[in-house]
């Protein structure tokens, strides 16, 4: 690619370095690379190749720094420029990466690789129409840009048009049929119109011994352009010390996207049953609505009619609640976001429960984030049978770490902090910690194991001290 240097002027070792490239010895050539660097620092090919390298093993800031060094010393070389513009995307800084991409073609406006690279920042920064623009200029120019129909393809895909996505991959597939990316793209939007399938086996388990055993099934399908059905059914099993209980549900629904706007609609019934309580049957509905104000903020609002059913003892003790939910959430820079989240609650029994909460998550690094979050939370009186403080408070310190391999993915995440129970309650100390492991197969296909421990009140619906939870799930393309 480089092509400020030509190879007769090249160094030794950067020519020993260029051949292991050629060659797929990419660590022998990372190797050549830097001892080429430790002969010549400013060797821009050196340089480059190392950003590269660095950059595949998802180093984005080590070879955004790299890339730096080699602009310092050739300010003008077009392919350095466009790397250091394509990491800026990658990090999620589109603005940056689209300046950057901008000052090439300011200077070489037929420059396709820094037409594409805008053209791909803006789409995976929100603004599709101008990505929807770029994307078909490039294909008007050369109807055989097998990338540029492959990046149409999934531009359509995640505005909902499937039937236009599908068209553009199975043009980018004739053109290369052994495409990997269109054949991926193919296979994501195959997947999106067929029907999936859904199966949950939960497990819960508190310091007050209210033990919950919980199994679902749902499944969802496109049924129109935007338009996506989905429906479930389940039965859960709890009890206590003294007396046991079972829940029997069902929902169906469909949700609604067009443009920034996305629309849900669910209705369902309940059947509760406890050895000591009347049987009964009630049925539940909820519904939201949510808007991307831009790419990087939205704000959303929900209703919600149901059972408070999460215990043996509020099995039987009929009490219902209708809820009012409203949330946002922003994009601060391009690695922090700030999520905030109020509700209300009325609960049959006269008792009305408010809530906040708030979190703020920065990324450190391509596995690790690290955030601040805080709840409060307060009940108009003292509820019976389920925790009800007058004032709740829990601030914490977040950590998550994720890694996969192949198609194995591992996620662990936990969080340290304090918590008052009551206005009169003292501060005391707060924690949990989750884990989950999951195994992919073809597009959508996934098995995966969580579990999770914590001794924050705010997790059990009694109050109780400590509460751990196990979930086995399997999702299925049909």
């Amino acid at each position: 690619m480089l092509t400020l240097v030509l190879a007769s002027s090249l160094s030794a070792q950067n020519r020993a370095a260029d051949s292991l490239w050629a060659a797929g010895n990419f660590a022998g050539a990372k190797h050549a690379y830097e001892l080429a660097l430790h002969d010549d620092p400013g060797s821009v090919r050196a340089l480059y190749r190392l950003a590269v390298l660095a950059s595949w093993d998802g180093k984005v800031d080590s070879a955004l720094a790299l890339l730096r060094d080699a602009r310092e010393v050739e300010p003008g070389e077009s392919d350095v420029r466009l790397y250091e513009a394509k990491m800026h995307a990658w990090k999620g800084d589109y603005r940056a990466a689209v300046i950057r991409y901008d000052s090439v073609l300011s200077e070489q406006p037929d420059n396709r690789d820094a037409r594409f690279g805008r053209a791909q920042a803006r789409a995976w920064s929100g603004r599709y129409q101008e990505a929807d623009r770029e994307f078909r200029a490039l294909i008007d120019a050369n109807p055989d840009d097998a990338e540029a129909l492959v990046a149409l393809a999934q531009l359509k895909q995640w505005q909902g048009r499937t039937d236009e996505a599908e068209h553009y991959a199975t043009l980018a597939l004739a053109v290369a049929p052994e495409d990997r990316s269109a054949r991926e793209v193919r296979a994501q939007i195959r997947a999106i119109r067929r029907p999936r399938l859904d199966v949950v086996l939960g497990f819960g388990h508190d310091s007050d011994r209210n033990t919950a055993w919980w199994q679902s099934v749902g499944t969802s399908f496109l049924a129109a352009p935007g338009l996506r059905a989905f429906g479930s059914a389940g039965v859960m099993e709890v009890s206590d010390p003294v007396q046991h209980g079972t829940r029997l549900s069902g929902e169906a629904g469909v949700t609604y996207g067009r443009g920034n706007l996305s629309l849900t609609g669910a209705l369902g019934a309940r059947r509760l049953s406890n050895e000591f309580g009347t049987d009964r049957s009630l049925g539940t509905w909820r519904a939201s609505a949510s808007y991307r104000l831009s790419p990087g903020a939205g704000v959303g609002l929900g209703y919600a009619h149901y059972s408070f059913d999460e215990t043996a003892f509020l099995v039987g003790n009929r009490i219902d609640i209708d809820e009012i939910s409203v949330d946002g959430d922003a994009e601060l820079t391009p690695t922090m976001s700030l999520g905030v989240g109020a509700g209300i609650g009325w609960i049959s029994d006269n008792n009305q429960r408010k809530s906040l909460v708030v979190a703020l998550t920065q990324r450190l690094a391509q596995r690790f984030t690290v955030g601040v979050y805080g709840r409060a939370l307060g009940y108009d009186k003292k509820g019976i049978g389920y925790f009800a403080p007058d004032r709740f408070l829990v601030g914490e310190a977040r950590g998550s770490y994720t890694y996969g391999i192949q198609r194995w993915e591992a996620k662990l995440s936990a969080g340290l902090g304090a918590q008052q129970v009551g206005k009169a309650g003292r501060a005391q100390s707060e924690w949990h910690a989750e884990a989950r492991v999951a195994r992919r197969w073809a597009t959508i296909n996934e098995v995966a194991l969580s579990g999770g421990f914590s001794n924050s009140a705010v997790s059990s619906t009694t109050g109780a001290f400590r509460y751990y939870t196990a979930a086995l799930s399997l999702r299925l393309g049909l």
